[in-house]
């Protein structure tokens, strides 16, 4: 069963922004678990943002340009097949830390529509923000994400995991 969630429009994140540097680091671990960092580099084409959930969309790219040279890794036989594309997807979401969740599961209708809007799991209190608005604390957690994906992998995950489908621009 898909949560209903207002559908606040998605922020995007840009480079130099509060947060972004933090997000990108999480978002890009299992490229960088699956290949090394010499081998391949991420445009970013999109990070947006609502509240707690972050969708990245990037390109891969050998240093210096080019499509990455996967020899020698798990992804080779696709590659050289040509059933790879350039592209990696990650989903991730903010876990706040035990002290900023709530436990009142008797909300009013207001609030819980406040937190859809937010992003926010239901009983779970707003995150402190810093100065620019962005959330302060808890930790960056990498859902669900595609290497080099033959389809869209990210259709299923507003459902898999609960997310704001305006945030896959859907």
């Amino acid at each position: 069963m898909n949560p209903s969630f207002a559908q606040a429009a998605p922020q995007p994140m840009h480079a130099g922004e509060p947060g972004y540097d933090i997000v990108l680091e999480a978002a890009i671990a299992p490229l960088r678990e699956a290949l090394d960092d010499a081998r391949v580099e991420l445009d970013v084409e999109r990070m947006d943002r609502i509240g707690n959930w972050v969708f990245l969309l990037g390109n891969m790219r050998a240093p210096g340009g080019g499509r990455p040279d996967f020899s020698g890794t798990r992804f080779a036989d696709a590659s050289e097949q040509g059933a790879m594309s350039d592209l990696y997807v990650t989903l991730l979401r903010r876990e706040p830390d035990a002290a900023s969740t709530g436990s009142d599961a008797s909300e009013a209708p207001a609030e819980a529509a406040a937190q859809d809007q937010a992003g926010l799991q239901p009983g779970e209190a707003a995150p402190a923000t810093d100065d620019a608005g962005f959330p302060a604390g808890g930790t960056w957690v990498v859902l669900d994400h595609a290497i080099g994906p033959g389809d869209v992998a990210w259709l299923a995950w507003p459902q898999e995991h609960a997310a704001p489908r305006a945030l896959f621009g859907f």
